[in-house]
């Protein structure tokens, strides 16, 4: 994986106001206990590498929770969470046998009614058990490349300070394949990076432009590592963090991208705004040498 400098650190422009933000989400994290909850499924591999980064982040928070929902693994995703759990007792997991298909590459559907019901089970958890925490991350622990460690501390910093959000979203990052212009000044294919989360990102509306064909633009946009927070109807990226008031008051629903939903009320409810901190970075996807497909199939 080589994911160029700008796509994970400040411009040059941004990066005293980077720090300070980073800086007050250590402070934060420091006086708070946060609570992470997500989906997990057939990710043994990437989920191990992932509870490893929870486990340097978790140093810097007053206290933490941990609770991971899945279902139907076939490969060691239940071991791994087994293991991880005996080492923390703070950390549980609920694994059922449903019999259902791991839908890929579908959006609404049944995909997103089983996402639904998934997260939904998270916030129940959160609700029943740590109800009295001060923040609630969200994350998809299946992502190759996990998080940026200072990002997620920069969203709880711009959290802190932006008056008006109940929650900061991540802009997620997957290497694909892109048209270039070769040195003769010919069109040729090569690998770049891209927004990978365009079917979550609403920017003005709940209208899904994506999957009407018109929002495949929004791979494209990746705002400046450092940038101030942007305003939207719905961002998740992989990774979010929510005041966990504002959180308990979403509710999901799998008729489109269950974050839309979910945010729709959320914010409808607690009359907050939800927003995406290009600060906050996540690499779901790299292209392996051998890849010539282009083809991500990423759950």
């Amino acid at each position: 994986m080589n994911v160029p400098d700008a796509l994970i650190y400040p411009l040059e422009r941004f990066a005293d106001d980077y720090l300070r933000h980073v800086r007050i989400g250590e402070t934060t994290l420091r006086e708070s206990e946060i609570v992470f909850v997500g989906l997990a499924r057939n990710c043994a591999k990437w989920l191990t590498h992932n509870l490893h980064r929870l486990e340097l982040l978790a140093k810097d928070c007053r206290a933490w929770r941990l609770h991971i929902e899945t279902n139907d693994n076939e490969d060691e995703t239940d071991q791994v969470l087994v293991d991880f759990c005996a080492a923390y007792r703070q950390a549980t997991f609920t694994s059922q046998r449903l019999g259902r298909k791991q839908f890929s590459t579908e959006f609404a559907g049944p995909r997103t009614q089983a996402l639904a019901e998934y997260r939904t089970a998270c916030q129940r958890w959160v609700q029943d058990n740590a109800s009295h925490a001060d923040l609630v991350c969200i994350i998809d622990w299946d992502a190759w490349g996990g998080w940026s460690h200072r990002g997620l501390l920069h969203g709880v910093g711009r959290l802190m300070q932006t008056q008006d959000a109940c929650g900061m979203a991540s802009v997620s990052l997957i290497e694909s394949p892109q048209l270039q212009m070769g040195e003769d000044k010919k069109p040729t294919i090569g690998t770049g990076w891209v927004h990978y989360d365009a079917w979550a990102l609403r920017i003005n509306s709940t209208w899904d432009d994506y999957t009407a064909g018109q929002g495949g633009w929004k791979h494209q946009w990746l705002p400046p590592v450092g940038s101030p927070p942007i305003p939207v109807v719905s961002a998740f990226g992989g990774m979010a963090v929510y005041d966990t008031y504002a959180y308990l008051k979403g509710s999901y629903d799998g008729a489109d991208c269950e974050h839309v939903a979910f945010h729709a009320t959320m914010t409808e409810r607690t009359r907050q705004r939800m927003y995406l901190d290009p600060g906050m970075r996540t690499v779901m996807h790299w292209m392996e040498p051998s890849d010539a497909s282009g083809q991500h199939g990423h759950d």
